[in-house]
């Protein structure tokens, strides 16, 4: 496939690219600066801002899927990752790109979500301490899932850089299998990339956590 990733520059993002890369397909990174990724064959960059709709449309016009992983960090002004996400999902609808797989956390809760208390004590403190991170979060989950596009949202909990021998484990929260604190950015940029050509997931917001 040729598939465009959006937060390519990130731990996670870089692993997408290399996942992909390594999958056989035709990846192009979206990035604020070229000079943050290695060159590698079958990657193609294209420098752009997330409210520059004319070079995201560029970047996604001719391609057959879109992998994000972008995310807030809680210091920005207003919501730039949620308006970008938007600018995203209108482009792909104009030029006819239907899969999109994206990434949230949990916070974008779902209706087969059940009642966990350690969720419900880290919704608390996300509202309380997390600044704008919270609404960006639930902006970029309704752009997703309002759209018309074949999309998954893939919910995060809290990533880490230690390895894990196991794929992700798959669910909702209040599964015994999901954990809200452990996922490392391996197999999940794994599952990400294999969503390309797995429909299981399509309209679907599975939460993620390391397998055991």
């Amino acid at each position: 496939m040729r598939v465009v990733v959006f937060g390519a520059t990130g731990p996670t993002g870089r692993l997408v690219l290399r996942k992909a890369l390594a999958a056989g397909h035709e990846v192009t990174a979206y990035a604020r600066s070229a000079a943050k990724l290695e060159p590698a064959t079958g990657l193609h960059v294209i420098v752009g801002e997330l409210t520059d709709v004319a070079a995201i449309r560029h970047a996604v016009e001719g391609h057959d899927a879109v992998i994000s992983v972008l995310g807030p960090t809680g210091k920005s002004k207003g919501t730039p990752v949620a308006d970008g996400m938007r600018h995203i999902v209108q482009t792909m609808a104009q030029a006819g790109v239907r899969r999109l797989i994206a990434t949230a956390t949990t916070s974008a809760q779902d209706r087969h979500d059940r009642f966990s208390v350690s969720f419900w004590l880290a919704m608390r403190l996300v509202k309380a301490f997390a600044g704008n991170a919270y609404d960006e979060i639930l902006g970029v989950a309704e752009a997703i899932r309002t759209s018309t596009l074949d999309w998954t949202l893939v919910r995060l909990p809290m990533l880490s850089d230690k390895p894990c021998g196991h794929p992700a484990a798959t669910g909702y929260v209040g599964d015994p299998s999901i954990k809200l604190f452990s996922m490392s950015r391996e197999p999940l940029a794994e599952f990400l990339v294999a969503q390309l050509n797995d429909v299981r997931w399509i309209g679907k917001s599975p939460a993620v956590s390391n397998g055991s």
